[in-house]
């Protein structure tokens, strides 16, 4: 019986570009509330940049997953090595790249790239450029973002050895911490209810969801999701704008 769902906001819940629930997917989500089922979010956004939807979620595995909480707590926080996000911006210094920083509070850059601002408009988010980045990076920081493709990886997390990149678009990446990801976060969340991974459910479309959608007891992955995330779902339901979700959970008769 299932009786936690995480849901990929961007490109799952609403379209990218977008904070509109469908009327399907709400009517969807509060089916699951009234049968008791928590509904939490999980995404790649950080905690303040959530949109504010027209139902309330029970929770939230922001950060992908480095900074979870609920309507009352926060449940698990896990920020970035702050040495090594100091070595990846130097790294990025040397490849002529702007570093954005997210910490609890703020999400800005050390310079401004349009490549790297037209990425956070998928999320309906404008690049802020901080003039006192330089202490800004010595805080906390639960997610770097960074506009490049696969070849650079390497060059990125030169002299790095705890961190990872997870990306779901080719043309950047969010570097996190190597023991984190949504699924991190998710088992986080399991624990504090008393719920197992077979009593979880989780839908999304990008390749930083690949790892939760193996992970949760069944893993949708949306059909405009990457190919590598269909691959390892457990079932593949239609398009966001065709209002996946609803279908998805009708097909498991959750609602």
């Amino acid at each position: 019986m299932v009786k936690i769902i995480f849901f990929d906001i961007d490109g799952t819940l609403v379209q990218l570009g977008t904070t509109k629930l469908s009327t399907k997917t709400k009517e969807a989500l509060l089916a699951c509330r009234q049968k008791g089922i928590k509904i939490f979010l999980a995404t790649g956004r950080p905690n303040f940049v959530i949109p504010e939807f027209d139902i309330e979620f029970d929770g939230v595995v922001s950060f992908n997953g480095q900074y979870c909480y609920n309507q009352s707590q926060v449940i698990y926080e896990n920020s970035l090595n702050p040495c090594e996000v100091l070595q990846v911006k130097q790294n990025c210094d040397k490849l002529n790249k702007p570093l954005a920083i997210a910490t609890k509070h703020k999400l800005c850059s050390n310079y401004y790239e349009d490549l790297l601002d037209y990425y956070f408009t998928f999320a309906s988010q404008n690049l802020e450029v901080d003039q006192n980045f330089d202490e800004t990076i010595k805080e906390p920081v639960f997610q770097m973002m960074v506009s490049t493709d696969s070849s650079l990886d390497k060059q990125l997390l030169h002299n790095c050895h705890s961190l990872q990149i997870t990306r779901w678009w080719d043309k950047a990446c969010d570097i996190i911490p190597l023991h984190g990801g949504k699924e991190i976060g998710i088992q986080h969340v399991l624990d504090y209810y008393g719920f197992s991974i077979d009593e979880s459910m989780s839908f999304g479309d990008g390749g930083n969801d690949a790892s939760m959608i193996m992970y949760t007891g069944i893993g949708i992955a949306m059909g405009n999701a990457k190919d590598e995330v269909k691959q390892v779902s457990d079932y593949v339901t239609l398009d966001v704008k065709d209002d996946g979700i609803y279908h998805a959970l009708k097909h498991f008769d959750i609602i």
